[in-house]
Formats: structure tokens, C-alpha cells, sequence
């Protein structure tokens, strides 16, 4: 896999997850384009990463504001051309569950982890493809995109379940054009993205949502800071890319409940009866796990 010389655009691409797959980019040569909400970050970010010797440029994005995003992709493609590599990676981890969340929880959520994930694909991979030098596309789901968390993340996780279905099919679309996609699942990862509301839209306070999701977060945040280091993600998602894998997991303690989920669907499938028990012991090993990310 030679990405010297190429380009990448990361979003999110100023701390955490984003921010170490920028870092993996800058060691294999890439020039780095990166857009994130956070403009201190954004600065501090691209000057860490030139100390390191990279090559970088910064925009300033919120992926949810459609306006802002078309005249950063304008600006991407007229001075840089498509990028090789795109990484959807900005997101927010806002957790309520269904029966308690409000519009506006399901509004913001499903506004920068999905829509904002579709926005830079409708923006990059046209020009990706008719540029014809094939590519990459890393799309950062979540393990809630494979399983979920019993109680309190209906919300986030039906938007990293989106991204998994997105990026599956675009995988199928974009394999005729050279062009691999993946989906990164991981667990919890030592980042600040349960502190989500430090980035409210204008048009959102924060009595508008739901006091539940304050309450989930205070209990993720203890498991979040004592996840994996950003750096080890952002290995994984590369030798995935390099394998032109599919599914980049991180997390392997979640098998046995990723495999009891999938029997219970093969059981459906062939019209056997569904074993409560078994849906019962996923949720008690998830939980006995630690809160999903």
C-alpha cells in the first residue's frame, strides 16, 4: 500500500481517533488535510504534527452544516485534487435510550454521524472515482454498529449502524473503481468523545436534550478514559487498509457477543425459535464488559 506523496482528508482529524490516524498518515507520506469543528484544537493539531515533520492543512468544519462543508470540499478538490484517502471519522458520542430521548438528541446525533458522514461522501468520492487513481475510504463506525449496549444507547447506536450499512454498500459500489472501503468498530478508546456537548450547535441548548444522556455519559466517561490508545487504533485501521479488509474491530473481547447475535439472526432465518436466554446472556456479557463506544 504507497501512500507517499498522496493526500488524505480526515474530519475529526484534531484529537483522538482522528487525529493518531493523521499522525499514521503523515509516517507513510501523506500530505494531510484536516477538518475539524474545534479551531484551538485544529491549530494545536496542525502544529504538533508539523513539529513532526508533515505537511498539513487545516479547515475548519462542522460536517453537519452542509453549506460550510460543500466550500471545504470546493477548496480540498481546486487545491489539492481528490484526496487518495478519505476519513469520515468526526462523530459524537451522545447516548440516550429511545424512550427517554428528545427530537432534538435524535436530531444532533443522526446530523453528524450520519449525515455528516454522507455529506463527505457525496462531496469526495465523485471526484475520487473520476479521478481514476483508485483510493481508499475509512468510515469510524463503532462497536454499537455491530451489537448494541442494553439500556441507554438506542440513539448512537442506530447511527453507527448506519454507518456500518453505508459503508458495506459503498464498498460493493466502489470495488469496480479500485477504490477500498472499511469500517472501523471500536471499543472504547481513551479520547474526549463523551464531552460531545462542548460542541452544541447554535441552535441547541442544552436543556433540550435528554437529562438521560448526561447521565449515561458520566458512566462512560471512567471506561473511556482507560480505553485503548488512539495510536493502536489507528494501526489496525491501517494494516486493514493494507489487507483491504472490510470490518477493522478492536476490540476482540466483544466476539462472543457479536456471534451470539448473528446466531439469533441465522436462527430467524431459518425459522427456528429465538432463545431469550441467549439474547439475556449477550446483554449480561456486554454489560459485564464495559460501556460501548
Amino acid at each position: 500500500m504507497d501512500m507517499h506523496g498522496k493526500t488524505a482528508f480526515i474530519t475529526g482529524g484534531a484529537s483522538g481517533i482522528g487525529l493518531a490516524i493523521a499522525q499514521r498518515c503523515a509516517a507513510e507520506g501523506m500530505t494531510l488535510l484536516i477538518a475539524d469543528i474545534e479551531e484551538g484544537a485544529l491549530a494545536g493539531a496542525a502544529a504538533t504534527l508539523r513539529a513532526e515533520g508533515a505537511t498539513v492543512f487545516t479547515y475548519r468544519l462542522d460536517v453537519a452544516d452542509l453549506d460550510r462543508y460543500r466550500a471545504v470540499a470546493a477548496a480540498v478538490i481546486a487545491d489539492h485534487g481528490a484526496p487518495f484517502l478519505l476519513v469520515n471519522n468526526a462523530g459524537i458520542a451522545w447516548k440516550a435510550p429511545a424512550s427517554a430521548a428528545t427530537p432534538e438528541d435524535w436530531r444532533w446525533t443522526i446530523s453528524v454521524n450520519v449525515l455528516g458522514l454522507g455529506y463527505g461522501l457525496s462531496l469526495f468520492v465523485p471526484a475520487m472515482i473520476a479521478g481514476g487513481q483508485g483510493g481508499y475510504v475509512l468510515n469510524t463506525a463503532s462497536i454499537t454498529g455491530l451489537i448494541v449496549s442494553p439500556g441507554g444507547s438506542a440513539v448512537y447506536s442506530a447511527s453507527k449502524h448506519a454507518v456500518v450499512a453505508i459503508s458495506e454498500t459503498l464498498a460493493h459500489e466502489l470495488r469496480p473503481h479500485g477504490i477500498h472501503v472499511a469500517v472501523l468498530c471500536p471499543g472504547s478508546v481513551a479520547t474526549n468523545i463523551t464531552d460531545a456537548d462542548r460542541n452544541l450547535p447554535a441552535d441547541l441548548t442544552p436543556d433540550a436534550l435528554s437529562s438521560a444522556a448526561a447521565e449515561e455519559r458520566a458512566f462512560t466517561r471512567s471506561f473511556v478514559d482507560n480505553g485503548i490508545a488512539p495510536a493502536a487504533v489507528a494501526d489496525q485501521a491501517f494494516a486493514a487498509l493494507a489487507e483491504r479488509r472490510f470490518y477493522v474491530v478492536t476490540h476482540p473481547e466483544y466476539r462472543d457477543e457479536i456471534e451470539t447475535r448473528h446466531r439469533q439472526i441465522e436462527a430467524a432465518v431459518r425459522g427456528e425459535p429465538a432463545s431469550d436466554v441467549a439474547l439475556l446472556a449477550m446483554a449480561k456479557q456486554v454489560l459485564n464488559l464495559q460501556p460501548l463506544t
